[in-house]
């Protein structure tokens, strides 16, 4: 929690802040992510009964790569820009007393932020779909020279009949 009094009780003016945080992990699209590191700067902003921030989020984001399942951790900054006020608005957080929960309106653009997919690498090989190892730290020789096994194979057979007028 920021102590925003000295904000409240002199509008116009801005006050410096920073403060360190701790999110709990949180699941995303079957992921467990985990946030270390997490420390918030900026500026209070005070206009008579509201409060703006104008901050920057550095955190690390753990995850695993969407290819290989291998550990990632991709640090992040994020830009937060967040109104407060003693009687909220749809856009804005409450003002408790003379205390806000920046880092709430700091995960929630962290959210906003957060990849699709995190990758260890752009040039992840993943898993080999055969036996399963890790492409990045061992070559595997599954599928040297065999035809993959698809679903459809089936309908291949309809493009080389030469019956089948058809098609």
């Amino acid at each position: 929690m920021t102590d925003v009094s000295g904000a409240l009780k002199n509008p116009g003016s801005s006050f410096a802040f920073s403060e360190a945080l701790e999110f709990e992990p949180c699941e995303i699209m079957g992921d467990v992510l985990r946030f270390e590191d997490a420390a918030l700067s900026g500026l209070l902003f005070g206009a008579e009964e509201t409060v703006s921030i104008d901050a920057e989020l550095n955190v690390t984001v753990r995850a695993h790569c969407a290819r290989c399942l291998e550990e990632v951790a991709c640090p992040m900054r994020v830009q937060v820009k967040a109104d407060f006020s003693r009687a909220p608005g749809e856009d804005e957080y409450p003002i408790a007393g003379h205390l806000i929960d920046a880092g709430k309106a700091a995960f929630d653009e962290l959210l906003t932020q957060l990849p699709m997919r995190f990758l260890c690498k752009e040039d992840c090989l993943g898993l080999c779909p055969v036996c399963g190892s890790n492409r990045n730290k061992s070559l595997c020789t599954c599928l040297e020279g065999a035809v993959r096994p698809n679903p459809f194979s089936a309908l291949n057979v309809l493009l080389h009949d030469q019956n089948n007028k058809e098609v």
